[in-house]
């Protein structure tokens, strides 16, 4: 219908951006929770940023302990298939059966 006349402009793109500092707010946190510290939400909020802070945590850390992990599972599943191998291949077992079998 643009050909005829009345076409409509596009709406503007109205987005404001915003600067978020998380020190900032964390540290407005910590100084509410000093006043008044027996409200039992404020202490939600302590306990769960508390929460957030661990999950965050050094990467380095975490690379070294998952690494740790699976090297120590990694280790333990060889041990299972040696040990398996050693009960399988024996005559022990077989011995073992032919006694309760008769």
């Amino acid at each position: 219908m643009g050909f005829l006349g009345n076409s409509r402009k596009p709406r503007p793109f109205g987005f404001i951006p915003r600067y978020y500092d998380e020190q900032k707010e964390e540290i407005a946190n910590r100084m509410k929770a000093m006043d008044n510290p027996d409200d039992i939400d404020m202490a939600k909020n302590r306990i769960k940023s508390g929460l957030r802070a661990t999950y965050r945590g050094d990467a380095g850390y975490k690379k070294k302990q998952t690494k740790k992990a699976n090297m120590r599972l990694f280790y333990i599943i060889c041990i299972l298939i040696l040990v398996s191998y050693l009960i399988l291949r024996s005559t022990a077992i077989t011995d073992f059966m032919d006694k309760i079998g008769g």
